[in-house]
């Protein structure tokens, strides 16, 4: 083979070997290429699954809110309505009596029923959360459940109130109602204590003095409703995009919300 001939041979070798190390890499970046795609790709689906989930869980809660109003006037003003009516009417039959008194215990028992309807009404809704804001609708649940319940439970509003959109302070409400109740009825503590400070951020702590609690084994625990409780607690924590901090101690518990405060624009 004469010097011609290798020359060729070795320059179609040369841009053979280019050719395939053009190719490999040309495969080596659209593999990047493909899996980069895929990887976006995926992110965007679990966006979307996420985005998704919030919109169904902030629909959910619409829900159970608009459930709670209808449900609060339906017992405010029909059913309260009536019951008062009725008291009227046993009032002025009991004058006819040749012993008035002795429909006393009728009207006290009817007494209680409206004042356990009107509890109801507002715990359902609370009026003072609409009319006054939520500091003193927190300030409102916690001297009614001691008053009624006997149990120390001490409100401390550590700033002045700031305007938030009531979504949110309704939403911060629930939490605070399930936080107190889970206090009272699964870890049995006899002393509450529920601060609120408000500035650029919002912390919300309910402290107590009960038997404490494992976080998983309540997460898991569907029965008497613990689960549910704190399954609703987390969510509405979630929606309000906080941090909620469950801190256990040797006695008791204290748990933390934790969110930037979004000021409700004035008219």
């Amino acid at each position: 083979m004469d010097g011609s001939s290798e020359y060729q041979v070795a320059l179609l070798i040369a841009i053979g070997s280019i050719g395939m190390l053009v190719l490999a890499t040309a495969i080596v970046v659209f593999m990047v290429f493909y899996q980069k795609k895929m990887v976006q790709e995926q992110v965007k689906r679990q966006q979307l699954e996420l985005d998704y989930q919030a919109k169904m869980m902030q629909a959910t809660l619409e829900s159970q809110e608009m459930e709670r109003r209808k449900l609060a006037s339906d017992l405010h003003d029909s059913i309260g309505g009536m019951l008062s009516a009725i008291r009227m009417g046993i009032s002025t039959l009991g004058k006819s009596l040749s012993n008035p008194s002795s429909v006393d215990q009728t009207k006290k028992m009817l007494d209680d029923t409206i004042s356990s309807v009107r509890q109801i009404s507002r715990d359902l809704m609370p009026s003072t959360l609409e009319k006054f804001g939520l500091t003193q609708a927190v300030k409102e649940l916690c001297e009614r459940i001691r008053d009624t319940s006997g149990i120390q439970l001490n409100f401390n509003e550590e700033s002045s109130p700031a305007m938030m959109p009531k979504t949110e302070e309704l939403m911060i409400f629930r939490i605070v109602q399930e936080l107190i109740n889970n206090a009272i009825k699964h870890a049995q503590a006899s002393q509450i204590n529920v601060s609120v400070h408000l500035s650029d951020m919002f912390y919300l702590s309910v402290e107590d003095d009960g038997v404490g609690f494992d976080i998983d084994a309540q997460r898991n625990d569907r029965s008497h409703g613990k689960g549910l409780g704190l399954y609703s607690i987390e969510k509405r924590a979630n929606q309000l995009g906080a941090i909620l901090k469950f801190d256990r101690r040797e006695r008791g518990s204290k748990i933390t919300l934790i969110f930037p405060v979004r000021h409700e624009a004035k008219a």
